[in-house]
């Protein structure tokens, strides 16, 4: 949606290649969270990351929707940086070199510090998946289906020193539909996550109030128990569904 809009211009690509925290590598890291998350929600994680990306070459037929950041790149020429830590001197020395006016986060499992957030003539926002500060945290569509919600939402907000917090630019809820899966919603809410940056960036933001969440409280959510997933399939919510792929945009 980024590449096709012809105001934006996609100067460079910051792409995470950690599961959890700087100090696992790939491997320890999907062995923790299959001990804290267990494996039917670290098997839909792999599905949805390193499976989806093996398996691009498969699906390069025109109808197939969905295409893996790094063969978009290189299709556009835009440069991609890999990065266990954003907040390293070569990540914020790419982010130089690439001057951008925004650094904008989308799914995006590291906290951006200060180091970052202070670079000149840069706004950092971030989209995150729920109406904010209502479920902030690692997964907040998973746990707004497991709360039985009847409204999610995504929020498009200033990056701060903290995770999902900073003033929120814009908002839009969206009804639950319970016959989709959590993967379907996940990229529903990303992709008007993206409608909704597009317009904010376009718009005179002077007319545009943010919201602040200084007196706003949320509750945080780290990564789904075992319990929890297990309650979640209970209710009869479904991960991802094969037959939904085909109609993501």
């Amino acid at each position: 949606m980024l590449i096709a809009d012809n105001d934006i211009e996609l100067v460079g690509v910051i792409n995470s290649t950690r599961v959890l925290s700087t100090k696992y590598g790939h491997l320890s890291g999907a062995l923790k969270l299959i001990k804290t998350s267990g494996l039917r929600y670290s098997s839909y994680l792999f599905m949805v990351t390193d499976a989806f990306k093996a398996l691009q070459p498969l699906f390069l037929f025109q109808k197939w929707p969905l295409r893996d950041v790094h063969r978009l790149a290189k299709l556009h020429n835009i440069p991609v940086h890999d990065t266990k830590d954003i907040n390293s001197i070569d990540s914020i020395e790419f982010i130089r070199s690439v001057t951008p006016d925004f650094l904008l986060g989308s799914h995006f499992n590291q906290l951006i510090k200060k180091d970052v957030l202070a670079l000149d003539s840069i706004q950092c926002i971030n989209i995150h998946p729920s109406l904010l500060p209502k479920y902030q945290g690692v997964d907040p569509v998973f746990f707004a289906m497991n709360d039985e919600q009847k409204t999610i939402g995504v929020t498009v907000h200033r990056m701060a020193e903290t995770f999902d917090s900073g003033e929120i630019l814009m908002q839009r809820a969206y009804d639950v539909d319970k016959t989709k899966s959590l993967f379907f919603n996940n990229c529903l809410l990303f992709q008007e996550g993206i409608r909704l940056t597009l317009k904010w960036i376009k718009t005179d933001q002077k007319q545009l109030l943010p919201t602040s969440t200084e007196n706003l409280s949320g509750n945080y959510d780290s990564w789904p128990t075992s319990k929890n997933v297990k309650n979640f399939k209970k209710m009869g919510n479904r991960f991802i569904s094969l037959t939904g792929l085909w109609k993501q945009q």
